[in-house]
């Protein structure tokens, strides 16, 4: 790294507490993290000299702002106060407002600043430069060693640290941070000189003292009681018309709008009650602290075992999910598919050129069978066609089964779903067949060497016994995003001017017999069509709502939900709501103009899923659907058949346009 960098005491305080294996901090959040992160903001102003306290109280010396968005605040809090309070009255009084707002302004400045890089997912680590070297340039123009390896490097070296370091080991030691960061063996050994150094600095001493004490003795902390979390009937569900004719989310903001963010819905999974979380502020809760007390596992072992898999992407949770989507992420990339543009169009235009003038086709079957011919070649290099709707159906069985618990098991095993499974083997065997490094020569790698590579290079993370499932869950995708073109095409055809829109940008990029470069699907050639997608997507989420499984106890919105409480995380309640979608229920693909776009909360915007589970290949999708709008525009006009039919929804096992919305391809405006 070349630029220089000043680095606050609190932001140091982050690095010591991210954990780069798992992407995150290492404390759950809480009163004692808060506690934590307000010492961190006192210390801070006492090292640029604003502030001087000691055991027994806190005085401003300098009300001057330093410039800085987070010390700032505080100091103008401590200079306006006329009481006379010690260093562990203000901990607490900032402690109580929460520490969120402390972090994400900390970690959004590190990543300002070049220190950390903010992954997909909700992930922090380490920027390359500053991961290679452990280090950055200070503001003096010095090389400092990076926090973690600085303050790991005192506690087993016999050198003094610098008041800055010996604060940091003492905000560290009051709330049991190395416990966190080292091995017991490692801790037990360096546990003396850790309290020895916490003593070398008055302040830091000070410090130490008042977030412990505000830890275990608060002076001002009030207990709270948790609100009684409302209680849905059936009936209530069934008084949500949205729901009758399948469209999730208007149903669950309407239920957000009469009952509130946190409601227990009226269904038990495993015999445990299940309770639902809605609206932006859930929503922001789950990406900031889901990780802390989400686990993803229960929902979906049922469907791992099926097809022999102990540990999945969708599944895992922590460092090991991490670690697999960072193994895994270039591959699922927009880039990835962006190099093989070309191999998309010509697939694309396969399937298409089957279609004639006066055919009329199911959207859902059709569509799904359309992308699953994309997805088998553009993720395995394969040509499932022979077997892929028997692999579809049992993976789609395999949902409603053992996702959704909405059949009984024995409905995977009746004579259909038997011959159907053992096309997985075979899928299985022809990737190895065709991907080893002789195949492959000369080729743009696809999802499957990647995911093969990582097998080879890491067979714990990633055993042969695990390896089906991914490519199973490529299958599973084309369901996904089959159903996501029916939308789009239905909401394309539905409006004449988005669609005379699409047309105009489609033969623009493949009018004459052109055939475009990739770098020619820019954001200028597609603007209409990308935004035809996103306003699909708001409207009508494939995936609506997830499971979720409470690992620790937690608080939402003043709502107490105990361990083992069966979570549903309705991501796409906000998707009516009119604060953040004024006219919800008008298609307006002007919402994503920037001018507007910008002004919306990004929380409130879900279709892909939240926080560390946020969908790996949503920016490949971004791509793969509009890219198929386009091709479908330029070669075909399509008219909704019968020309009075309204939309609706079959919501099970995910959302997918009805069976009875049909097309007819009334001209074939460019033959393929």
């Amino acid at each position: 790294m070349t630029q220089a960098v000043q680095l606050r005491l609190a932001e140091e305080l982050m690095l010591l507490m991210l954990n780069e294996e798992s992407g995150y901090l290492e404390m759950v959040p809480g009163w004692d993290f808060a506690c934590v992160m307000a010492g961190a903001v006192i210390a801070g102003l006492s090292l640029e000299g604003r502030i001087d306290t000691d055991l027994d109280s806190l005085r401003v010396l300098d009300s001057t702002p330093t410039g800085d968005e987070l010390l700032d605040p505080t100091l103008a809090a401590l200079g306006g106060s006329e009481r006379s309070a010690n260093a562990q009255y203000w901990i607490e009084r900032i402690a109580a407002s929460g520490a969120d707002e402390i972090v994400n302004t900390l970690l959004h400045g590190l990543e300002r600043k070049g220190i950390l890089d903010h992954e997909s997912g909700g992930f922090w680590t380490l920027s390359p430069a500053v991961s290679r070297s452990h280090s950055y340039t200070a503001e003096d123009g010095t090389t400092r060693l990076e926090a973690k390896a600085r303050i790991l490097n005192l506690l087993f070296e016999p050198d003094i640290p610098d008041p800055r370091d010996a604060i940091l080991i003492g905000l560290m030691h009051a709330c049991d941070g190395f416990r966190l960061i080292l091995p017991p063996e490692e801790y037990d050994e360096c546990l003396q000189r850790i309290e020895t150094l916490t003593q070398l600095d008055l302040v830091g001493r000070s410090v130490y003292l008042s977030v412990r004490e505000s830890a275990y003795r608060p002076l001002t902390r009030r207990v709270v009681p948790a609100k009684p979390i409302p209680k849905l009937r059936a009936r209530d569900l069934w008084r949500q018309r949205d729901f009758r004719t399948g469209n999730i989310p208007k149903a669950l903001h309407g239920i957000h709008k009469e009952f509130g963010s946190v409601v227990e819905m009226p269904m038990r999974r495993g015999g445990k009650r299940t309770v639902a979380v809605l609206g932006v502020e859930a929503n922001e809760w789950v990406n900031r602290q889901g990780r802390f007390y989400l686990r993803s596992k229960d929902y979906i072992q049922g469907l791992e075992e099926i097809f022999g898999a102990s540990r999945t992407l969708p599944g895992a949770d922590g460092p090991e999910h991490h670690k697999l989507r960072k193994s895994l992420r270039s591959a699922y990339s927009r880039a990835s598919l962006a190099a093989r543009l070309p191999e998309l169009v010509r697939h694309c235009k396969e399937s298409i050129g089957r279609w004639q003038q006066g055919d009329v086709f199911r959207a859902a079957a059709t569509f799904q069978d359309h992308i699953s011919s994309q997805v088998s070649h553009l993720v395995m290099s394969l040509d499932c066609s022979e077997y892929s709707e028997e692999l579809i159906a049992y993976e789609h069985r395999a949902l409603i089964t053992h996702v959704m618990g909405a059949l009984p098991k024995f409905m995977l095993k009746t004579p259909k779903m038997r011959r159907a499974r053992h096309h997985i083997p075979r899928l299985v065997k022809e990737i190895h067949t065709s991907h080893t490094a002789a195949q492959r020569a000369g080729l743009e790698p696809d999802i499957a060497d990647s995911i093969l590579k990582l097998h080879r290079t890491d067979p714990q993370l990633l055993p042969e016994t695990d390896i089906a499932f991914p490519f199973v869950a490529a299958m599973v995708a084309s369901i996904y995003l089959g159903s996501a073109l029916g939308f789009a095409v239905y909401a394309m055809v539905s409006d004449p001017d988005i669609y005379e829109g699409v047309r105009r940008e489609a033969d623009a990029l493949f009018g004459n017999g052109r055939e475009p470069a990739p770098a020619d699907f820019n954001p200028s050639s597609m603007d209409v069509t990308h935004r035809l997608f996103l306003e699909s997507e708001r409207m009508y989420p494939v995936i609506p709502w997830q499971f979720r499984t409470v690992m620790n106890r937690c608080e939402i919105n003043g709502f107490e939900l105990p361990a083992e409480t069966q979570l549903l995380v309705c991501q796409t309640a906000c998707h009516y709501s009119p604060e953040h979608f004024p006219e919800p229920l008008r298609f307006d693909i002007d919402r994503y103009l920037p001018d507007r776009w910008e002004q919306t909360t990004s929380s409130a915007y879900a279709p892909y899923g939240l926080g560390t589970h946020t969908c790996l290949g949503h920016r490949w999708v971004e791509l793969q659907v509009p890219v198929n709008l386009l091709l479908i525009a330029h070669h075909l006009n399509l008219e909704i058949e019968p020309d009075n039919y309204r939309l609706r929804i079959n919501p099970f096992p995910t959302s997918a346009p009805s069976r009875k919305l049909k097309f007819r391809v009334t001209e074939v405006r460019n033959p393929v």
